[in-house]
């Protein structure tokens, strides 16, 4: 039968005093082979434009062509026309037709009436087109997925 050890108590030194060294709570504990083989690295933190999540393809694709605040206007209009908007993300799309053509694609996924988001989408167009510059707008697309809460799938033939 083994008998356990008790841990030591600990000293009761004032935390002002000289010569006191604070102790780390918790520290990585890395091998001498992860750091020679390089296997060790920190994640780098998350980016994000107009509060959203942007992967490193959509980061630099909006440092590039100066976009992030253009991506803050599109998705804030888009706040301001859709009433119910499920999702909100930002993608990054290169053509596969189109020779140096890509673009930054700002998915929303929203749901209403249908007359509710044909009105809402023609609103939200106009607003696009009347507050961000051509040369802008040409680098980003924003799409709509919509379901229109009114329609059943009999109804759609």
């Amino acid at each position: 039968m083994t008998t356990t050890k008790p841990y030591p108590e600990a000293e009761s030194v004032s935390a002002t005093q000289p010569g006191k060294v604070a102790e780390t709570v918790a520290a990585p504990y890395l091998t001498r082979t992860e750091i020679d083989r390089g296997t060790y690295y920190r994640q780098p933190a998350p980016r994000y434009i107009a509060g959203l999540p942007a992967s490193d393809d959509v980061w630099n694709f909006a440092q590039e062509h100066a976009l992030a605040p253009h991506i803050e206007t599109a998705v804030r209009l888009a706040r301001d026309h859709f009433k119910k908007i499920r999702e909100i993300n930002l993608d990054y799309m290169v053509d596969p037709e189109i020779p140096n053509r890509a673009d930054l694609l700002i998915n929303l996924h929203v749901t209403g009436t249908f007359d509710e988001l044909i009105q809402a989408d023609n609103k939200y167009v106009r607003a696009i087109k009347t507050t961000i510059p051509d040369e802008i707008h040409d680098k980003m697309c924003p799409l709509l997925w919509g379901e229109a809460s009114d329609l059943k799938e009999s109804s759609i033939a």
